[in-house]
């Protein structure tokens, strides 16, 4: 009974660590950047606050930093509202727990929610770090092209 119990506990081991590695994959880290696309247009702040570390460094392509906070509350309080959110040429180089993502984007938005749409055509770099089983975004930063 008791080598049956280790036999088990072992296997249940080796599945955990079987399943981290499989999200700790490129496939892991592009669900991780469609996770965080909706979550930035529906300024979900639950979604938000989840997917980014509490130290993130979020820098838009005009230069404007923001922390975590200062993040997640322009979208919540429609500061920054996105209506489209379309990305290409995305590629993620994977460097063990960490993955850099560089993508361009299309977007348009309704800066204070005015009714007035802006489009932007920018390119993006994400650093993501895998914690705790997870992709979390490290940092952001937007430039213009």
């Amino acid at each position: 009974m008791v080598r049956m119990i280790k036999l088990f506990g072992l296997a249940l081991l080796i599945s955990v660590g079987a399943n981290a590695s499989a999200q700790q994959t490129e496939a892991g880290v592009a669900k991780a950047m469609d996770t965080l696309n909706a979550a930035i247009k529906s300024a979900d702040p639950q979604q938000l606050d989840k997917i980014a570390i509490p130290d993130l460094t979020y820098g838009h392509s005009n230069g404007r930093l923001e922390n975590k906070a200062q993040f997640i509350d322009a979208l919540v309080q429609k500061r920054s509202v996105f209506k489209t959110i379309d990305i290409s040429k995305q590629t993620i180089h994977m460097q063990g727990d960490t993955a850099v993502v560089r993508n361009h984007v299309s977007a348009d938005t309704d800066p204070g929610a005015k009714g007035t749409i802006v489009h932007v055509e920018i390119d993006v770099i994400y650093v993501w770090r895998f914690i705790a089983g997870e992709w979390k975004l490290i940092a952001r930063q937007a430039y213009k092209l």
